[in-house]
């Protein structure tokens, strides 16, 4: 009852969608939050493979699904979970909430999407400022007035600069 008490307040003021409303585990109280309200619900950012995602899907119908690619296991999962989406006409916005390698494997994945409406999830908050973490890039790839622009070049289009590589490590 909290979460739908509060999704309606969050209605009130016009918020698009309401974002993992209850912990991940409770797929029943999910379908019944999903269910009362009228904005849409967002959810799947910590689910850790496409079984849980055909789960949360079948149990919960939530309006907007959200892998993180670290956390559902890598690119093949994540391609999995947006076949699964698409074929049940599932919204898709990924959550990646760091700049960096797995942010630019993320997106590539999420160009192949047919129906890929909503954006993809940053945040530097996690890793710093995205310059920063582009210093380890030989020619790295930033966003420009919110817009990346995927790279053609081999793999995911990313090269470490070593000698960047070795300033940044920890000893």
């Amino acid at each position: 009852p909290t979460a739908i008490q509060q999704g309606r307040k969050l209605e009130e003021i016009g918020v698009a969608h309401f974002e993992e409303p209850l912990p991940q585990y409770d797929l029943r109280g999910l379908r019944q939050v999903v269910d009362a309200l009228d904005c849409a619900v967002s959810t799947g950012e910590q689910e850790t493979s496409a079984w849980r995602f055909r789960d949360l899907i079948d149990l919960s119908n939530p309006d907007i699904l959200q892998p993180d690619i670290l956390n559902v296991g890598g690119l093949s999962e994540i391609v999995r979970v947006y076949e699964m989406a698409v074929s049940d006409n599932k919204v898709i916005m990924p959550h990646s909430p760091s700049v960096g390698v797995n942010s630019v494997a993320s997106l590539h994945a999420y160009s192949t999407v047919t129906n890929a409406v909503r954006p993809h999830e940053f945040s530097e908050e996690f890793t710093g400022p995205a310059e920063r973490v582009a210093s380890l890039f030989v020619d790295p790839i930033i966003p420009e007035n919110g817009v990346i622009k995927l790279p053609d070049r081999p793999g995911f289009g990313l090269e470490f600069d070593e000698a960047e590589l070795e300033r940044a490590i920890i000893a």
